[in-house]
């Protein structure tokens, strides 16, 4: 009871921050996927700034005194994971803007390679395969042996 209490508080204080705050996706301002802006952080300051007043900041400082000692926490909990998630994030962009034109270019090549050795292995799977068929009989001649096999063990009774 004390769980669903607390999970019920949290998913309440969520949906009512993202409603109070209206920086999230359809909210209207067309800044919510943040797509082709420029910097994250530009970004949320921007959006902060645009979004958040006075009686914004005290309904919501209200709202965090009225819940227990234990939804604070893992409400702090969640954004500092948040935050550290944003920042892992931000750090694999810079790293792939990083990429030298040489690696870029060296993907490539090993790319071309295997696509040419999967080339030359289907070909050679081919080849195998005629051969293999070729090994077997065909149909009537294995039927025509069946035959031959039955009629020597009635004749031989």
């Amino acid at each position: 009871m004390k769980t669903n209490m607390i999970i019920a508080t949290i998913a309440s204080l969520a949906f009512t921050g993202a409603v109070l705050a209206g920086n999230g996706p359809g909210d209207g301002t067309g800044t919510g996927t943040g797509t082709g802006d420029g910097d994250p952080l530009k970004i949320q300051a921007r959006d902060q700034l645009e979004t958040c007043d006075q009686t914004l900041e005290q309904k919501q400082s209200r709202l965090k005194e009225c819940l227990p000692g234990e939804v604070q926490e893992a409400v702090k909990e969640m954004a500092q994971a948040r935050e550290e998630h944003q920042k892992q994030l931000r750090e694999k962009q810079t790293e792939l803007a990083d990429c030298a034109e040489e690696d870029r270019d060296q993907l490539r090549e090993r790319l071309r390679d295997q696509l040419k050795d999967q080339t030359c292995d289907r070909q050679r799977m081919r080849e195998r395969l005629q051969e293999m068929r070729d090994c077997l009989q065909d149909h009537d001649q294995v039927m025509e042996q069946a035959q031959d096999q039955v009629r020597e063990r009635r004749g031989g009774e």
